[in-house]
């Protein structure tokens, strides 16, 4: 009897140290998982913000990357996007082919509204722009984008980031 009473104690032991490591298995497996979902969430969050960049990056042509800035620039003040198509159709009318201004226009706005800061496309633009253009023609675009950011007031915070870039990218 006795020896029955130890294998009953031993099987009992065994049994709760088995249900223990059960449960420890467990617990590390639901740190695993989340520890994975926030790696997975930071891998969105930066592959989102590559896609979000993204259709400047196949911008090639001077001209539309200036209208695109413009647009970026516009959008900070929505009150003012119809102004602001109006006076960049009126400048970049001798630029860009009229038959190719709605065309451009319409991509622009796509890219534009995929921007989150208006300063991006300084970054992107700004080499394309010291390659193509020369210093008259950057002075121009750097008055057009003043004229855009003044069309409705005073600047935001944003806009002002973004002319300020602009400036030390092409004018200096």
């Amino acid at each position: 009897m006795p020896i029955l009473a130890f294998l009953v104690t031993v099987a009992a032991g065994a049994a709760v140290w088995w249900w223990r490591l059960k449960l420890m298995r467990e617990a590390g497996g639901e740190i695993i998982d989340s520890v994975q979902k926030m790696r997975g969430a930071f891998r969105r969050k930066k592959f989102r913000m590559a896609a979000e960049t993204a259709p400047l990056a196949s911008i090639r042509d001077p001209a539309i990357a200036a209208v695109a800035y413009f647009l970026c620039l516009a959008h900070e003040k929505p009150q003012s996007l119809a102004e602001a198509n109006t006076y960049i159709r009126q400048r970049m009318a001798g630029i860009i082919a009229e038959g190719d201004m709605d065309e451009v226009l319409v991509f622009a706005e796509w890219a534009a509204r995929r921007v989150i800061n208006p300063t991006d496309p300084v970054r992107r633009f700004r080499d394309l722009w010291r390659e193509r253009l020369t210093f008259a023609e950057c002075r121009d675009l750097f008055g057009m984008a003043e004229d855009v950011v003044a069309l409705c007031g005073p600047p935001t915070p944003d806009q002002s980031a973004s002319i300020e870039a602009l400036r030390l990218a092409i004018l200096t």
